[in-house]
């Protein structure tokens, strides 16, 4: 079963989470996920995803280059993230970090990244196939999801 745990933040959104867990159909799912929300991500970021198939943590920005992000926003950015905490959760998308190659007399450190079975290195933000689809979704995901 999916639990979640959210800090951080004053507004009340434990129905849009469980909203987006249903619709992402993941409730099924014995997975925990940890919802933060932050004062700053790192690079300025709206949100970060990581995690494994069993824990997954998403931070959420309440501010992005000072200025405080509108309500909405921040809950489009957790859509977004939520599609990520699917990707992880079903094994769609497998992080494994940072590796060493080896090309001839050459070693090279990589970000080796599991997209539906096929490993992907240094695969450029706009290219990625994970970021793609949450892209895709995250608006539709939050205008069913939001209670009005």
């Amino acid at each position: 079963m999916l639990t979640f745990g959210i800090e951080g933040i004053d507004l009340e959104i434990d129905d849009y989470v469980l909203n987006l867990a249903s619709e992402l159909d993941i409730l099924k799912y014995d997975a925990d996920i940890d919802i933060r929300f932050v004062d700053r991500c790192d690079a300025d970021a709206g949100g970060y995803c990581f995690g494994d198939n069993e824990e997954v943590e998403i931070e959420i920005a309440t501010h992005v280059q000072g200025e405080r992000l509108e309500d909405e926003t921040m809950m489009i950015n957790l859509a977004h993230e939520m599609v990520h905490a699917k990707q992880l959760i079903t094994g769609e998308l497998v992080d494994h970090g940072i590796q060493l190659t080896t090309a001839g007399d050459a070693q090279t450190l990589v970000k080796v990244t599991e997209w539906k079975g096929q490993n992907m290195t240094n695969v450029a933000y706009d290219d990625q196939p994970w970021e793609i689809e949450a892209y895709a979704k995250e608006r539709g995901l939050y205008e069913r999801c939001i209670i009005s």
